[in-house]
């Protein structure tokens, strides 16, 4: 790669080839095809960019984005998925999205209310004992008394 090339275009290119890579070893693309997508006329062009003598072109990233959904955010950083998502991944993700936060907002309800229902029940145990309490205290202190009745 050239020395004057900035940091930042040496990560593009960098990140480039790894895109190149995976069209050409794991999607089984040619050079061709790919530079043909890509908008450049001919191989050369491709190749002198994959071999660091020449930076890729504004037309050859909107052909990567556009033709060969790449991600843009990728090939600048190096960061987040290769590719973008289509527009049925995305709706679905969206209506998925949209379940589970409606999901989490009743299970937050049902949690409201659990809790509600524990704290009656807590309510009513210390009201049975209490009572408990009160019975045992009676029945100690007049025990005399029910003894006489039963009599």
């Amino acid at each position: 790669m050239k020395s004057e090339f900035t940091e930042i275009e040496k990560e593009i290119t960098k990140n480039f080839k790894k895109i190149y890579d995976k069209f050409s070893e794991d999607l089984n693309f040619g050079k061709t095809s790919f530079s043909k997508k890509m908008g450049y006329s001919s191989t050369s062009q491709l190749d002198a960019t994959l071999n660091g003598e020449a930076l890729i072109s504004t037309k050859a990233i909107i052909g990567l984005v556009n033709n060969l959904k790449v991600n843009p955010g990728y090939l600048f950083t190096g960061q987040g998925e290769m590719f973008l998502m289509d527009d049925t991944e995305i709706d679905k993700l969206k209506q998925d999205n949209f379940e589970l936060t409606w999901k989490l907002e009743e299970a937050h309800k049902t949690m409201q209310e659990q809790e509600n229902t524990i704290k009656k029940l807590e309510q009513r145990n210390n009201d049975i004992i209490e009572l408990s309490s009160a019975a045992i205290k009676y029945i100690k202190e007049h025990k005399d008394d029910i003894k006489e009745t039963e009599k």
